[in-house]
This record gives C-alpha cells, sequence and structure tokens, in this order.
C-alpha cells in the first residue's frame, strides 16, 4: 500500500512483519512486529496513521511519527480479510472470515457498528466521496449505500472475484475473476470486458491517472485520463484503458 501524500510504501505477509519502505531512496525504513498471524491487509487512515489488519482477528491503528501502535480493535473472531479507511481518516470498515461487517471509529479506538454480510467478504473498499461501499463474496460483489445498508446494485460476475474496486469519480466498478477476465460494471450490468492475455492471477486491481480529468461522465472520458492496472501472480503489471466495444475478447491496451 502507497501512501500518495508522502512517498511511503508499506508490506505485509505470512511472516507476520509490516514493512515500511521509502519510495524517494528505494530503501527500507524499519519493521513492525506486534500482530500474532498473517499479516492480511493494510490501508493508510489520513496522512498520520494506516491499520494493519491480520488473521489474529486484530486491526492495528499506528502512527506514522512515531511508528507506535496506538489502538488494537479486537472484535473479530477469525481472521480479517479486509480493512479500509474512510477518506476522513476517522472511520474504518473491516470485513472477517466471521462474515461480519465492522464499522470502527478511529478517533475513539473503538467499534461503531456491526453487520452480518451474506457469505465471508473478502474485500471492502469504499467508493471516492465515501457514499457506496463494495463488498466482494465469492463470484459476486454488492455495491451498498453508506446510509440504508441497502444495495445499490449486484455484480454477478460468473467466476470467483480476485479483486475489484471503483473507478476514480465514476459509479462503475470494475473486477478481476478467476476465469482471466477484467470487466467494468454498472447499475445496468456489464459494460465492459477483456480476456487477459498475461500469466498468473490478479492479485490487485487499481486506478492510475495518466492525464488531466475535471470530471469522468462516461467510461470512454475516465479511459482517456486513467488506467486500469493488474498486478498479476507472475509479477507481471498490465495496463487495460476500458474503452472501445463493450466485449471484444481480442481487444487489449
Amino acid at each position: 500500500h502507497v501512501e500518495d501524500a508522502q512517498p511511503l510504501l508499506l508490506t505485509g505477509g505470512d511472516d507476520e512483519v509490516i514493512r515500511a519502505f521509502s519510495l524517494s531512496t528505494f530503501r527500507q525504513l524499519g519493521e513492525l512486529s506486534k500482530h500474532a498471524g498473517t499479516v492480511t491487509d493494510l490501508c493508510f487512515c489520513g496522512s498520520k496513521h494506516f491499520a494493519s489488519a491480520s488473521a489474529d482477528g486484530t486491526i492495528l491503528l499506528w502512527r506514522l511519527k512515531e511508528w507506535t501502535c496506538v489502538h488494537v480493535l479486537g472484535g473479530h473472531d477469525k481472521p480479517v480479510h479486509s480493512v479500509d479507511a474512510h477518506p476522513s481518516g476517522r472511520m474504518l470498515l473491516s470485513t472477517g472470515a466471521d462474515r461480519t461487517l465492522r464499522l470502527w471509529d478511529l478517533v475513539e479506538g473503538r467499534g461503531a457498528h456491526i453487520t452480518r454480510t451474506k457469505g465471508e467478504a473478502s474485500k471492502v473498499c469504499w467508493n471516492g466521496p465515501a457514499t457506496s461501499y463494495l463488498l466482494i463474496l465469492g463470484a459476486r460483489v454488492e455495491v451498498l449505500d453508506v446510509e440504508t445498508s441497502t444495495a445499490e446494485f449486484d455484480i454477478d460476475v460468473g467466476a470467483r472475484v480476485l479483486d475489484a474496486c471503483f473507478l476514480s469519480g465514476t459509479d462503475f466498478v470494475a473486477t478481476a475473476d478467476g476465469a482471466g477476465c477484467i470487466s467494468v460494471w454498472s447499475a445496468q450490468g456489464c459494460v465492459w470486458r477483456r480476456s487477459r492475455r498475461g500469466g498468473g492471477r490478479v492479485k490487485a486491481l487499481a486506478g492510475l491517472r495518466v492525464g488531466p480529468c475535471d470530471k469522468c461522465a462516461s467510461l470512454d472520458a475516465w479511459a482517456a485520463s486513467f488506467r486500469l492496472v493488474a498486478a498479476a501472480s507472475s509479477g507481471a503489471c498490465e495496463a487495460w484503458a476500458p474503452a472501445g466495444p463493450a466485449d471484444d475478447l481480442d481487444d487489449e491496451d
């Protein structure tokens, strides 16, 4: 996970250690070890803190300046799969193997709300204005309204969803699935799909800005200023411009 406001990269894995790297000097800054299980996810919470999730069922909130743990968020009774901070940096959503979605107050360091999910959600993610969030549930993605917690739309991908994300500045959702497709969805269904040609499985999806964009009113407008980047287990990164025919499996950026 990379912090935009400062050139910092954080990593975590099976060795239960969080490592921090400077992207200015490309040197490791240090290590943090407090979890008693695999570090499953990391996210920055504003510009002064970050959160780490673990298979030990805990979420830790760290202060970047001193590299100290300021809150231990306990509540999940099984491994935590995913965390994502509200754009304000004051709240956090988490999902876990216990099939719960939890909202955390990061100022007070306590749980604020618990909701049962319709399955084991492997990822939770806010949209840009934090009016909606998505959940990955096996071969489905649910997009839910923050105020009512009701589904805005439900995506049936047809194969296990490996990762999903909102496209910045839009209501579109991008997915990578186990059948080897990268797709973009709206409330009306699939609006763009391509078959991957690279090896390995997609481990992460993200939007990368490559040009100016005041407002992306359409998918073509988004593709003119952004690329959809897929990082694969093979070590390769693929960049896609989701524009053109809606379903052309031979058309690749």
